[in-house]
């Protein structure tokens, strides 16, 4: 049997070679201060946003190789029921149970669709688990101390995670790249046949050092667009005066843009709570931590193009319309 040779971690050598560049740029800030490009605090912020970014990626693809090493088609069966409404809501309840952030569940959605679990509840468990798990309603009761506004940010992003899950009942996309793979008599999505996988330990990390260097690029591409909006795009100043939908707008393009962690967009969020009504707030709380740029360049490295669109147009068009309907009947008064 021929060996294939391990590929080799360009990516990981680039991702690499820019976080040190990253780490040079902020410890010459003072040097740089002279010219008035705000290169320092630039930096600063790519720096800290990627050192936060980077455990939590690590930690969603071992999961992910974890589940493509000893999850079978059988136990994922078992777990997510054959009707395609009911495994919607066993997708709450795992998102619910599992602690992740939003850089973490894109790489589990992608193992979960490739062990054949149902678009609709793959896709509700991967916008509900950065939004309603145990960490994030610690952290924003933390922020806020007001436990109707934890629960008004759990309702609606429940509300938004399911609708946008039931959504891929109708006309379903066909999302991963690598589908025309997966239904030629190959249910693991090799190419050219099945393989076992290696459940050893090092077999394990090897599979993820491969993932994790194909798409940190991607993620350093999200923070180097999340690092150009938090500098020349002034939030707290934009808020003042605006009418109410203005500033949802503004502030779920601030969720988009900022692209926080999920476990501590709650703390940032409070900081602009007196510029901006609770309506504005959740639109950050909740559209955030299910689409940003880190979400949309680590899904284009994985999924086709036209999955991406719709999930985009179909998560932001639904958290407007969420939000702005429960704004508007005083829930969030």
């Amino acid at each position: 049997m021929e060996t294939k040779s391990p590929a080799r971690p360009w990516g990981a050598l680039i991702g690499a070679f820019v976080l040190v560049a990253l780490i040079a740029v902020w410890a010459a800030q003072g040097v740089l201060a002279g010219t008035g490009v705000p290169i320092g605090r630039a930096a600063t912020i790519a720096v800290g946003m990627t050192l936060q970014a980077i455990p939590f990626l690590l930690l969603g693809v071992f999961v992910a190789e974890l589940i493509e090493a000893f999850v079978s088609p059988s136990l994922i069966a078992r777990v997510f029921p054959t009707n395609p409404v009911a495994s919607v809501f066993a997708a709450l309840v795992a998102a619910f149970l599992l602690p992740v952030c939003d850089c973490s569940a894109v790489p589990i959605f992608r193992s979960l669709l490739r062990k054949g679990v149902p678009l609709s509840a793959a896709t509700t468990l991967m916008l509900a688990s950065p939004a309603i798990n145990p960490l994030v309603i610690a952290s924003t009761y933390y922020a806020f101390g007001s436990w109707s506004l934890v629960v008004a940010r759990i309702g609606l992003s429940i509300v938004v995670a399911l609708t946008v899950g039931l959504s891929m009942l109708v006309s379903a996309p066909r999302a991963l790249r690598e589908d025309h793979d997966l239904h030629d008599d190959n249910t693991c999505g090799c190419e050219g046949g099945c393989a076992v996988p290696d459940r050893s330990f090092s077999g394990v990390l090897g599979a993820t050092g491969q993932s994790f260097g194909r798409i940190l690029p991607y993620l350093l591409g999200g923070v180097a667009a999340s690092t150009l909006a938090q500098v020349f795009w002034p939030v707290s100043s934009l808020l003042a005066g605006m009418p109410a939908a203005g500033a949802l707008a503004l502030m779920m393009g601030a969720g988009f843009a900022l692209s926080l962690c999920s476990s501590s967009d709650a703390v940032i969020a409070r900081s602009l709570a007196s510029l901006a009504p609770t309506g504005a707030l959740m639109g950050f709380m909740v559209y955030g931590p299910m689409m940003d740029v880190k979400n949309v360049a680590l899904l284009a490295s994985q999924f086709r193009g036209t999955f991406v669109a719709r999930l985009f147009v179909t998560v932001t068009s639904v958290a407007a319309l969420v939000i702005g309907c429960a704004w508007w009947a005083g829930v969030l008064a």
